[in-house]
């Protein structure tokens, strides 16, 4: 496999990683609403979305993501950047 090829896997995974990991969390919480914070980023890093839209663009870059896919998921987490404090 090549090196530009075996980063690619890596970055597919790791997107992969963290969408699990927002599922779950979304779950978690939906299960106990009164616990999240007002805004609906109780732990969430602001560092968090704006590292899941850098590589949201690779993968659209890297052709691994039709342009309907990029633009849904392009839209969700940009609603998290308006939910997330000043």
């Amino acid at each position: 496999m090549s090196s530009s090829a075996g980063k690619r896997q890596r970055e597919r995974q790791k997107l992969e990683r963290a969408q699990h990991k927002a599922r779950r969390k979304a779950v978690r919480q939906a299960a106990r609403p009164d616990e999240a914070d007002a805004d609906g980023m109780s732990d969430r890093s602001v560092q968090e979305p704006i590292d899941e839209l850098r590589a949201l663009h690779r993968a659209l870059e890297d052709d691994e993501v039709a342009a309907e896919n990029f633009d849904e998921r392009r839209g969700r987490l940009e609603a998290q950047f308006d939910r997330l404090p000043p």
